[in-house]
């Protein structure tokens, strides 16, 4: 009879063994299991950047709203945040945009009659809200969100890329018109281009 009830004990150990090692998770599922989604880690890359833009341009609007004449640190801190959060073909992009309309245009509105950031010229309380990746793979992703100025609430689409494991922001478009800030800015680059070998 002990041996009986030692074989069962032995047999029900090794039973239970075998569930979980077979039914157990791994420690490298549970790490996967763990880690947010690209689709996550999008939309918190977006809300990530749009804080720190416009935790900036609140704090400028704040000064300009107490006539602080000494704007020049968030000045430097807001022409940073194209390199830091925008992709390296953007950032050639507004490079090349910048040198043409000093050239060619100093004096003149030249390209930017908007602030990608804002899409608009003026703002006031800006927030973004209702953040939804529209699609996204491991180096692209486009998402949608409200952008919020003025009282106003406007749809706002940008293009993200994967560069060096960053995600970044390529492309600004108004998601309610066919506005499409990249597109515009090639054309306009063509253009001039064009116009400066004649």
């Amino acid at each position: 009879m002990r041996k009986l009830i030692y074989l069962v004990a032995v047999a029900a150990l090794a039973w239970s063994c075998t569930q979980q090692a077979g039914s157990g998770v791994s420690a490298e599922t549970q790490t996967a299991v763990n880690e947010p989604s690209v689709n996550e880690q999008v939309a918190q890359r977006v809300q990530e950047i749009y804080d720190d833009v416009f935790g900036l341009y609140n704090q400028m609007d704040s000064l300009r709203n107490q006539d602080k004449p000494d704007m020049q640190d968030a000045n430097e801190r807001q022409q940073a945040l194209c390199a830091n959060y925008c992709s390296q073909e953007w950032n050639n992009l507004v490079h090349e945009i910048d040198q043409i309309d000093s050239l060619y245009h100093q004096g003149e509105l030249g390209f930017w009659e908007a602030d990608y950031w804002i899409m608009g010229q003026d703002w006031h309380n800006l927030s973004i809200s209702d953040i939804q990746v529209l699609a996204s793979t491991s180096d692209e992703a486009a998402v949608q969100f409200n952008l919020h100025n003025l009282d106003t609430v406007q749809p706002v689409a940008v293009m993200l890329v994967n560069e060096d494991g960053v995600w970044k922001i390529d492309n600004f478009q108004a998601a309610d018109s066919d506005l499409d800030l990249k597109k515009a800015m090639k054309r306009y680059v063509t253009e001039q281009r064009q116009q400066s070998d004649k």
